[in-house]
């Protein structure tokens, strides 16, 4: 729709997703400093193994941010038809846990417990679409809730409590239903109207579009299962699982970019990508910069036993900005494309369009990436690498792929709706990413002290945190003329 607010969307998702990462950080640090090695391995495979069953509920999801961003009345007809899929994909996911318990010697019940998250993630994933379309900011204040609601349950159980992995997983239920009781409230002028059969059977005979985009979600996460299996440990998890959450902080700039994508379908005007791509890069850019820096403090606070992977996270890190320029610019492209307005377009003209193509070369990215790790890890048995070596060379790896991927996009974009990047903007605010970096780099040789006790080494830190963000954001303020005018963008929405 035409009257979504990119900036303000785009600012509440990146305010929330910053207050997200504070609260997820601590409640990482209670289950990193709860849990044992292996039950943190555990907990990582379980949330590869959901999104194995997830892969049939973007037949929903995909197509209901499209039509109701174009003005069609399809938000209760997703509602019902998300939860009729849910439980075929609640029985699969049974089958799952029960072969690879055996599989691994594990206890089945945390797997299983975990299954209650499968129906209520289809409803999470469906209406987060509809608000997603209409009004993109209750997405941000639902992951609110879910992160707000997390950290206290979190405490309660895993750290008074001490249930260790089964009270993680209950806190982690317990705060999606919260969640999802938000995002009815926001959407609940939207799940109105009759269940339109119609729109089933559209949804049905054009699936495969949506399982086919998806599927290359599926070949990705199968990572985690190939580690796996090939290692016959979950150690080496435990080390991904918690790098992953420190590099999962530059994510969060990715959130400024959320409203573009239906904003581009509604409108079609390029200067909405032009400017969110400016304001993406001057949030991830110090992002990344301070992933980078802090990546041993981070670790230490986490649990001090994985301050041996720093490397794991500078890799996972530049992946992760990557991966977030290369889904911008094929939302980019993928939001120009129209063929999906002719609801009798053929099947071999859907095949011509980007909603097939873009996938394809997703499909080829991460289908390279699983062959890569495969043989590597066979090469390694005989190199006799241990574990944080091994989860080195997989998250360099992961990295290697994106790049050529990227510099498509990058191209893509470039050439067909000539796109400008801005770059003087952007040299700024890498310049002043760079000075921030050197001198919070000195101060941190110079004067941390890694304390065993989280409380006695946070108030090391979090100055130094502070100081780092001060410094990038008072030098582009003064530098940019771009970032005076954000600033002043921030102001008018707050006063509307």
């Amino acid at each position: 729709m035409s009257s979504i607010r990119v900036t303000y969307s785009g600012l509440i998702a990146f305010l929330v997703g910053i207050t997200g990462v504070i609260t997820g950080i601590v409640f990482t640090i209670i289950v990193t400093r709860q849990l044992s090695v292996e039950e943190l391995g555990l907990w990582t495979l379980i949330g590869s193994l959901i999104s194995y069953v997830l892969i049939i509920e973007p037949i929903i999801s995909y197509w209901t941010t499209r039509q109701i961003a174009r003005g069609e009345k399809v938000a209760r007809t997703s509602f019902a038809t998300s939860g009729l899929f849910s439980i075929g994909a609640f029985t699969a996911f049974y089958l799952i846990a029960i072969i690879i318990s055996d599989s691994l010697s594990v206890d089945i019940f945390p797997i299983v417990l975990a299954s209650a998250l499968i129906p209520i993630m289809f409803i999470n994933n469906t209406l987060s679409a509809i608000a997603l379309s209409y009004y993109p900011q209750g997405v941000s204040y639902s992951i609110v809730s879910f992160e707000s609601s997390k950290l206290p349950l979190g405490f309660g159980l895993v750290h008074f409590l001490e249930m260790g992995l089964i009270g993680a997983i209950i806190a982690t239920i317990i705060s999606s239903v919260i969640k999802t009781i938000v995002l009815i409230i926001f959407t609940r002028k939207e799940l109105v109207g009759e269940i339109k059969r119609h729109v089933i059977k559209f949804w049905l005979r054009l699936s495969w579009i949506p399982l086919y985009t998806n599927g290359t979600g599926f070949i990705f996460t199968l990572d985690v299962l190939v580690y796996t299996l090939f290692t016959n440990s979950l150690v080496g998890l435990a080390y991904w699982g918690v790098a992953s959450a420190i590099s999962n902080l530059v994510a969060h700039s990715g959130l400024i970019s959320q409203a573009i994508y239906p904003k581009l379908l509604a409108t079609g005007k390029k200067e909405f990508a032009e400017k969110n791509l400016e304001r993406l890069m001057y949030f991830a850019i110090p992002l990344v910069a301070g992933s980078i820096l802090f990546a041993k403090p981070a670790l230490h606070i986490l649990n001090p036993i994985y301050i041996d992977g720093v490397i794991i996270v500078y890799f996972l890190t530049f992946r992760t900005f990557s991966n977030i320029l290369l889904n911008n610019f094929f939302n980019i492209l993928g939001a120009y494309e129209n063929i999906d307005l002719d609801k009798n377009a053929s099947f071999k003209l859907y095949v011509k369009s980007r909603l097939f193509f873009l996938p394809t070369l997703l499909y080829i990215m991460n289908g390279l990436y699983i062959i890569l790790l495969i043989i590597f890890l066979i090469i390694s048995k005989d190199l006799g690498l241990n574990e944080v070596e091994l989860v080195s060379g997989w998250s360099l790896i992961l990295l290697s792929v994106v790049i050529p991927f990227l510099l498509y996009g990058i191209l893509k974009v470039r050439q067909e709706y000539q796109i400008s990047f801005h770059l003087k903007s952007i040299s700024k605010y890498v310049a002043s990413s760079i000075i921030s970096f050197i001198v919070v780099f000195f101060a941190l040789e110079n004067s941390l002290v890694y304390s065993e006790s989280v409380f006695d080494f946070l108030p090391q830190l979090i100055p130094l945190i502070l100081f780092a963000g001060l410094i990038y954001f008072g030098l582009t303020f003064l530098i940019d003329k771009s970032t005076r005018e954000l600033f002043s963008s921030i102001m008018n929405e707050i006063r509307k």
